[in-house]
């Protein structure tokens, strides 16, 4: 893969990403249809995409280069799904390793697990999408293959610092009711993870910018299931 498609670079972001100050790039392309999702741009064809080489992507972020160096900070790649990028990824750290930027992957291990192991090893610090531990919630929510999601999880596991993962876990309004999204929290804890933001997801895409016909669709659905 020698172009990464992406819908925006998100410059100067100040300890959201990762320490210090970082950029965050935006892929297109996602495998699942999250009913709230922040970024339906990344699937549902409204987006134009910028299509960036290896060199570049670099000459996009290079500019802050001081910044980075001098707060520890770097580049994180989110999405959409980054890790259908997996092999651009991996080119553009190891050809820029010298930087010494930080790497970061903000993903919802989603994907097939042999892009996570493709660049597994050259990622500073992962923060993991986690939608929901429970499976019919998982996939009523995403549209997504909880099996895959959670092999993926378990890969992270095994093969990652336990102190360089954070896992993100929303409440969903309509999806989670009573202790539901704490019940996440415990079923993480007793695998091991340690490092757990637990948050209130807030549905507010519509008021900050258009949405698709498509996207409104994919939510409405979700909310007619949910009432089954």
């Amino acid at each position: 893969m020698n172009k990464i498609n992406i819908l925006s670079v998100s410059r100067l972001r100040t300890y959201t990403d990762g320490d210090g100050i970082t950029s965050l790039v935006a892929t297109m392309g996602c495998p699942l249809r999250c009913a709230y999702c922040l970024n339906p741009s990344s699937w549902d064809g409204t987006a134009y995409p910028k299509s960036l080489t290896v060199d570049e992507l670099y000459e996009e972020l290079k500019r802050d280069n001081i910044y980075f160096l001098s707060t520890g900070g770097g580049i994180a790649f989110g999405g959409g799904e980054p890790l259908l990028y997996h092999k651009f990824i991996r080119k553009f750290i190891e050809k820029y390793s010298s930087t010494k930027w930080k790497f970061y992957l903000e993903s919802s291990l989603s994907y097939k697990t042999d892009s996570l192991k493709d660049i597994i090893d050259l990622i500073d610090y992962f923060y993991i999408d986690c939608k929901d531990m429970d499976k019919t919630r998982y996939e009523l929510y995403t549209k997504g293959d909880y099996d895959l999601f959670f092999g993926n999880l378990i890969y992270l596991k095994e093969h990652v610092d336990n102190n360089k993962i954070k896992i993100r876990v929303p409440r969903i309004k309509g999806l989670h009711k009573s202790d539901e999204a704490e019940s996440n929290l415990k079923v993480l804890q007793e695998m091991g993870f340690t490092n757990i933001e637990i948050f209130d997801y807030i549905d507010d895409v519509e008021i900050h910018k258009p949405i698709s016909d498509k996207a409104i669709r994919n939510k409405k659905d979700f909310l007619e299931r949910i009432k089954e």
